[in-house]
């Protein structure tokens, strides 16, 4: 099977098609021609279909409705994890595969997957005993196949309060460290997205699915709106794949509603009212388990885990959601944390596979793909860590569905980023310093030389030293960033984590954001009106 554009891509690479500003001749070549495989929805799962299909040879399309990474897959805990609290559900398979996944997802991504040590107080009368704990953390260690230096390392009752001394439950009796791995949940999805456009797929954003049809010689038609000028158009693709996340059911024509949508909220607190030596996993008010986690200056608490069945468009966070997070929090540490301290939030949507007789947290994370009556090959449940195996399952039914045998998945062994942090630091020492550095590779990998590019020739034409602005500049010719929430939401998170910032930010580079980026004022201001809004929006609660 012939690879996407194989000729030509290179002139593609050369005029930036992943580009906000070349968008229309973006679509323009998508329209122009038929594809293998389209995908529909631009998270996580769809994103590693993408590069899984276009890495074996498929002419790849991915399509999503709103921003890339803009759904669930910017509001998970950002952990790299193999699910330990499934063990209580038996569901070994699920824990053995992500938990070896990790190690994947280590080696191809290192600049975005970090190794992150967690501990488990345990308590007198609380969900983990001391030794069902260390039990399952033998088990799990087993299954995800953890390297000796990395296994769980039991703790007494002194030394846990040694390593975090702001515990304060005069229960607790001991407890747990093992080992996991944290990310950026979205910056995974639009690093995995860049690397599928730079192998030969074409991703858009903003490209709403309609409808599809059968057209002709085993092509189908899919009926699809740009978001941005309104017109409709069509994609013709001899599969679709249908990765569209808590949106799978408005696709799927026929049979509907075998998601089950759990609503997952997180807060965050500046580091200084709770100041975490390391990630730190206990029990919630409720019987349940929640996160404790250290970024930057700030540290977030997550995750409730609560029926979810009202309207997709503008999902809010509860102040009851509030308070039973603050609640679980105050029981086990000091100082206290109150309402007024959480400085932004998050909340996304689990699209979990309905099992009768369950209860929200007991339903199972394992994905299922089904097709519906026009063919449509869907996907739902899953998680985070599991994208990769996700995609290699749906390979096997696209494989199937057009009667062609594929190669096998290469993506275990596909490099997102090729370059090392020590190597990227030496190139841009004079102007970044090493934790400016680290900060930007961990988000960009090598695209950092690229970020630096700019940085200087703002420098020498501009006279100023604009960092977030060279970011946004970087993102909107590299990443198809149209407007400032898509960069400060998922390009570089700090509506979430330094939301202080952002409006010193826009007020420093905005004139030079209409000028050379060709915005009008009004336009500005939109943009500028639609960022104070969403910011308004996961800093407040109702």
């Amino acid at each position: 099977m012939e690879r996407c554009g194989k000729k030509n891509f290179k002139l593609d690479k050369e005029i930036k098609l992943f580009s906000s500003e070349n968008r229309g001749l973006l679509l323009n070549k998508i329209k122009s021609q038929s594809f293998d495989i389209t995908i529909i929805g631009g998270g996580i799962t769809g994103a590693g279909i993408c590069l899984d299909a276009v890495s074996r040879g498929l002419k790849v399309c991915l399509i999503e409705m709103n921003d890339f990474a803009s759904g669930t897959s910017s509001k998970s805990t950002k952990l790299i994890h193999g699910g330990l609290r499934y063990l209580e559900q038996f569901n070994f398979s699920l824990v053995r595969e992500t938990g070896r996944e990790r190690a994947v997802l280590y080696s191809i991504a290192p600049h975005v997957v970090k190794p992150e040590k967690m501990l488990i107080p345990i308590s007198k009368g609380g969900k983990l005993s001391s030794f069902l704990t260390s039990l399952a953390l033998y088990v799990y260690d087993f299954l995800a196949n953890v390297k000796k230096k990395d296994k769980k390392r039991s703790l007494s009752k002194e030394s846990i309060y040694n390593i975090e001394p702001l515990l304060i439950n005069e229960n607790i009796q001991g407890g747990v460290i093992y080992s996991e791995y944290r990310t950026d949940d979205s910056r995974l999805t639009i690093e995995i997205l860049k690397k599928s456009y730079r192998i030969g797929a074409y991703p858009i954003n903003y490209v709403k699915y309609i409808s599809s049809q059968n057209y002709q010689n085993n092509l189908s038609q899919l009926k699809c709106r740009d978001q941005i000028s309104g017109k409709e158009f069509q994609i013709n693709s001899k599969v679709i794949v249908n990765a569209a996340g808590a949106w799978v059911d408005n696709v799927v024509i026929g049979k509907k509603n075998k998601l089950l949508l759990s609503k997952g909220v997180h807060i965050v607190i500046p580091k200084n009212k709770l100041p975490l030596k390391q990630s730190v996993y206990f029990d919630a008010v409720d019987d349940r388990m929640i996160f404790a986690i250290p970024r930057r200056e700030t540290v977030y608490i997550g995750t409730t885990d609560t029926l979810y069945d009202r309207s997709l468009d503008n999902i809010r966070v509860k102040k009851e959601e509030v308070v039973y997070l603050l609640n679980s929090v105050n029981k086990f540490f000091e100082p206290e944390i109150k309402i007024d301290d959480i400085i932004s939030s998050w909340v996304g949507l689990r699209p979990l596979i309905k099992e009768n007789k369950k209860n929200i947290t007991e339903v199972s994370r394992k994905d299922e793909i089904f097709i519906s009556q026009d063919g449509i090959i869907s996907i739902a449940g899953g998680k985070l860590t599991g994208y990769r195996k996700m995609a290699e399952r749906v390979l096997k039914q696209v494989s199937k569905k057009i009667n062609i045998p594929f190669s096998t998945s290469q993506t275990h062994k596909i490099k997102i980023s090729t370059s090392s942090f020590e190597i990227c630091f030496k190139k841009v020492s004079n102007n970044f310093n090493e934790k400016t550095s680290k900060k930007l590779f961990n988000r960009y990998g090598e695209d950092i030389l690229k970020i630096h590019k700019i940085y200087i020739d703002l420098l020498k034409k501009h006279k100023v030293k604009l960092l977030v602005f060279s970011e946004l500049i970087y993102c909107i010719e590299n990443e198809m960033c149209h407007n400032l929430t898509d960069f400060f939401t998922q390009r570089n998170s700090m509506a979430y984590f330094e939301i202080q910032k952002i409006q010193k930010e826009v007020e420093l580079f905005k004139n030079l954001y209409i000028e050379l980026k060709g915005k009008s004022r009004k336009v500005f201001l939109k943009e500028e009106k639609e960022l104070e809004e969403y910011l308004k929006k996961i800093s407040t609660f109702i």
